[in-house]
């Protein structure tokens, strides 16, 4: 998803400039110059909303995908965000958002179109949760849709971590932390050598598996963690597999996400699931290596700068313990 810079500019414009400014010292002349030459740049985005083009000085955006929130807040660009959906419930680490300065448009399911045209946004981020209202979020202002290739993961979410910088003008401070979080994949995945490990989700009391090449495939893909079995079913519910399954294919770390734990206040429900005597004979169990990771960050934000950030940080705790 590249982006291109247009800069409009006429020699009329240019012309009552100099005309009108041509008494003021040099200095406030200069100044007014560069301001209009900001306010004249615009980018342009593709996405599977189509093509945009916004102001490069965007200052008022509605946030209704979770993951770009993250990444506008780990920038340090919450001044941006003028509307969010508040109805779902907000990861902690993004809790600075629920003060009452940024509107409650809905939740990420059923967001509130009126609410969200009431905030007056140059531009709207969007993902997949509400993507039957792509064509009704258009109408009302320039819209990008943050969607990451699951096939090319990492490099998609890179490329999405760019566009948003530089819609907030942030892109110097995002390509910096870009290349920050590359050397910690690295030195992670040398931790991780010759480990093999299993990737599950609880749900209530269903256990779904998640192998490379899914929505959590970081573990192997990026991570380098062996699969336990390369074959299980990508998807975005994973494959539902049983204890004796966990048992039989007996990784080294067996890593849990809590879904429960990501959307409501319950906080052990996959401890209580994973509580039996079948799992308690695994390896990962007898060594302490079942790693119940921070669901917020993987469920709601893992495709997030911060997000990311964290969960590199997390796996790569784990494995020194």
């Amino acid at each position: 998803m590249l982006f291109k810079k247009t800069v409009l500019t006429t020699m009329l414009v240019f012309g009552l400039a100099a005309c009108s400014q041509s008494d003021q010292p040099t200095s406030t002349k200069a100044q007014s110059e560069a301001v209009l030459a900001q306010n004249q740049q615009t980018l342009t985005f593709n996405s599977k909303a189509g093509e945009i083009t916004v102001p490069a000085n965007v200052s008022r955006i509605a946030v209704l995908d979770t993951n770009a929130l993250n990444t506008i807040h780990a920038l340090g660009a919450d001044d941006k965000v003028v509307g969010l959906p508040k109805g779902t419930p907000l990861p902690k680490f993004l809790q600075s958002f629920n003060d009452a300065k940024y509107v409650d448009v809905g939740t990420v399911k059923d967001p509130n179109l009126e609410r969200i045209a009431a905030t007056k946004p140059e531009l709207i981020l969007m993902s997949a949760r509400m993507e039957n209202l792509v064509d009704q979020i258009k109408q009302i202002a320039p819209t990008y849709f943050v969607d990451v290739d699951y096939n090319d993961q990492f490099n998609s979410f890179k490329q999405q971590t760019l566009n948003i910088a530089e819609m907030v003008g942030k892109k110097i401070q995002a390509e910096r932390e870009l290349k920050v979080l590359e050397s910690d994949i690295e030195a992670l995945k040398q931790k991780a050598k010759g480990k093999s490990a299993l990737v599950i989700m609880v749900n209530n009391n269903k256990i779904a598996a998640y192998g490379a090449g899914s929505r959590f495939g970081n573990i192997h893909d990026l991570y380098g963690f062996t699969p336990v079995d390369p074959s299980i079913k990508v998807g975005l519910h994973g494959m539902a597999i049983s204890y004796e399954f966990i048992a039989q294919k007996n990784p080294d770390y067996l890593f849990v996400i809590d879904r429960s734990a990501a959307i409501t206040e319950k906080k052990d429900s996959a401890k209580q699931v994973l509580n039996n005597a079948i799992i308690a004979k695994t390896k990962a169990a007898q060594n302490g290596h079942i790693v119940y990771l921070d669901s917020s960050n993987w469920y709601l934000m893992n495709n997030g700068l911060g997000g990311m950030k964290a969960m590199v940080k997390e796996v790569s705790d784990a494995v020194n313990n």
